[in-house]
């Protein structure tokens, strides 16, 4: 499922009404500076981007989750709900270890809370999307006391592996290209597996960037730094909205440069990308090589372009 398949949404008299009022939104905020974000929704992933595993003691919890899949899988046949049922059961004993020595284990990007609580606090929903097991997602969320700036979490289906972008869409509200584009923004790491490519049309120049924006942060490692912060999160979307009078995908265009557009902490490129591996899909709009700004001596410092 693809944009092209999503509903209209409201009809003729609808759809004058709502160009009407993005028009008008989309001056007053220009003119004022102002944005209204109470019907944005952000698509985010977890591990890696918000939160990373040392490296040796992940690869021995995976390892030992597959062990015990294939276990259930073979007492109770694939498919069956008795597995994931099982499955999480036995989580719970490793959540209980993990709890105890979280710091050995868990880590979340730097500036998430801070970030996500604003998002929170300025109408924004934030919805994690992953392929891990629900229980397990809201678990670490719990551990490194993310919970209250996650709106919800959606896992694949019992025994899939897909991620439920479409879903996430559609359950709040964005159930239109019109919709979807102006008030989405998808987040992640990882091109293959961050981005919502059911939300992608086909290859086509007429369909190249019609597709919400990815916003592609560096990969966390568990004994590294990261380049960028979460706390660019909220100044990019700002700048989208600002620019775009309130419309993400507006906003991006607004922006679009050959040199890398600035926030007030943050330089980034803003472009469309063809992914080479997704060669039957459009173009994407995509914010990537955040990094954070130096300040400089001497006043010469460049802002956010107003």
């Amino acid at each position: 499922m693809n944009l092209n398949n999503m509903t209209g949404g409201e009809g003729l008299i609808g759809n004058i009404a709502r160009g009407i009022r993005d028009f008008l939104g989309y001056i007053l905020g220009r003119v004022s500076g102002s944005v209204d974000l109470s019907e944005k929704l952000i698509l985010i992933d977890n591990d890696e981007l918000l939160l990373v595993w040392e490296s040796k003691l992940r690869n021995q919890r995976m390892a030992k989750e597959k062990e015990a899949w294939d276990s259930f899988e073979r007492t109770y046949g694939r498919g069956n709900p008795q597995v994931v049922d099982s499955f999480i059961k036995w989580q719970e004993q490793l959540y209980a270890y993990i709890e105890q020595e979280k710091e050995h284990f868990l880590k979340q990007r730097k500036g998430s809370g801070h970030a996500l609580a604003h998002l929170r606090n300025s109408g924004v929903t934030t919805v994690c999307v992953t392929k891990g097991a629900k229980p397990y997602t809201q678990k670490c969320f719990d551990l490194v006391g993310l919970t209250p700036t996650i709106a919800d979490t959606y896992s694949p289906a019992p025994g899939r592996r897909e991620k439920r972008f479409v879903d996430a869409v559609i359950d709040y509200g964005k159930n239109s290209s019109t919709k979807c584009l102006r008030d989405t923004l998808i987040v992640g790491h990882d091109l293959d597996n961050d981005m919502a490519w059911d939300l992608v049309p086909v290859r086509g120049d007429a369909n190249d960037g019609k597709s919400p924006v990815f916003i592609m942060f560096d990969t966390m490692a568990f004994d590294k730094e990261v380049a960028a912060p979460l706390d660019a999160l909220p100044e990019i979307i700002d700048l989208l909205a600002r620019k775009g009078g309130n419309d993400f995908l507006r906003g991006f265009r607004a922006i679009t440069t050959s040199k890398r557009a600035t926030t007030k902490n943050y330089s980034f490129n803003v472009t469309l990308f063809q992914h080479p591996r997704r060669a039957d899909k459009a173009r994407i709009p995509i914010i990537c090589n955040i990094i954070k700004r130096r300040a400089s001596s001497g006043g010469n410092m460049r802002f956010a372009r107003s």
